[in-house]
């Protein structure tokens, strides 16, 4: 039962510049950021658009078959799943992980687009380029600098469509986060993404293809839908995870890491560890079993008002020792429902 609203509407007041004394914060209920092996990384909730933390998530590094991410989005923008693509002799010759292709061999663009992803197939990423770039893969990776100039991604560069090593191909954490977001606005590539394992058209001669995630986590930590592995000499393991777990979405990305997916369980560990705001919210506002601290005050709220705040979405800032509240994008959203719901709290001095 609601006690109190005063304590937790501190912290709404303090979005909308009304002088009220903050409650108190438990900073042992904060976990420690986490160690890991990636050289850089991020995590970021999705539900608040917040970085929860990040480390050299500006520095620029090899990205591997991350990649392919960028490659997929254009091939979804750029052509539809059933058109048929004939495989190109020079796709075959491709260096390191492939999907099996033969030359000549006819595949509809959304098989190639599950060779790509799902199998991580060099031989189908160089494939669908040559078809989307007009039988050039060089105007294609020109098509991925365009794109990744409008997407706002400073620190990368493409100089391929597969993610092979290459001088001038690079990005940074922060970017390939950019790249995550970018990717889920399209459901084919969500989709394709989360199929951990599918049959694909046999070879020419009658050898049967069975494709395997290379992303080990899907089916394996709860909540994960996504999105790509990568693993070159240069870049060492790289991984881009989106995740869903009790209507809050993760994404992370891991880049030079020693063990990209022990990295990246750690690293999701910790993003739902954290505090959402909603429970930050919510905390000081019912009576907890043997006292709680709570602030004395004459508000009530109505059945309808305590049932609108139990119903707020998550909204977590994830570093609350450094991070600015008012920064949050939904401050001024909350504070306008604020004003609405209880208009007499924030006129009171």
């Amino acid at each position: 039962m609601i006690t109190t609203v005063f304590t937790s509407l501190a912290l709404s007041a303090s979005l909308l510049g009304t002088p009220l004394a903050s409650a108190p914060v438990a900073h042992s209920d904060v976990p420690d950021i986490p160690k890991l092996t990636a050289e850089r990384w991020i995590a970021y909730d999705a539900t608040t658009d917040v970085v929860l933390a990040s480390w050299n998530a500006n520095d620029q590094a090899p990205m591997a078959s991350v990649t392919k991410v960028m490659t997929a989005i254009l091939v979804v923008e750029n052509s539809a799943l059933g058109d048929m693509v004939t495989v190109p002799p020079f796709a075959t010759r491709s260096r390191g992980s492939t999907a099996g292709l033969v030359a000549g061999e006819q595949w509809s663009v959304g098989d190639l687009l599950i060779a790509m992803l799902v199998r991580s197939g060099n031989d189908a990423a160089l494939t669908l380029a040559y078809h989307v770039g007009g039988e050039s893969t060089t105007a294609f990776v020109e098509m991925m600098n365009a794109k990744a100039a409008e997407l706002g991604m400073t620190n990368t560069n493409f100089a391929n469509p597969n993610g092979l090593d290459a001088e001038d191909h690079y990005s940074s954490a922060r970017d390939l986060l950019t790249l995550i977001i970018a990717s889920q606005q399209y459901p084919d590539i969500q989709r394709v993404a989360r199929t951990r394992k599918v049959s694909m058209p046999a070879d020419p001669n009658g050898k049967s293809r069975l494709f395997k995630n290379t992303n080990k986590l899907l089916g394996t930590y709860p909540g994960v839908t996504g999105l790509k592995t990568g693993d070159t000499p240069w870049a060492d393991k790289v991984l881009l995870a989106t995740s869903e777990r009790a209507g809050r979405l993760i994404y992370t990305v891991v880049m030079h890491s020693d063990d990209h997916f022990g990295d990246t369980r750690e690293l999701l560990d910790w993003s739902y560890s954290t505090y959402s705001m909603r429970d930050r919210w919510l905390r000081p506002l019912f009576s907890e079993d043997g006292g709680g601290g709570t602030v004395a005050t004459s508000i009530e709220l109505s059945t309808s008002e305590e049932r609108r705040l139990r119903a707020l979405p998550s909204l977590d800032d994830g570093r609350w020792r450094t991070s600015n509240l008012e920064d949050l994008p939904k401050a001024e959203l909350i504070g306008r429902w604020i004003r609405g719901v209880i208009p007499d709290v924030l006129s009171n001095d």
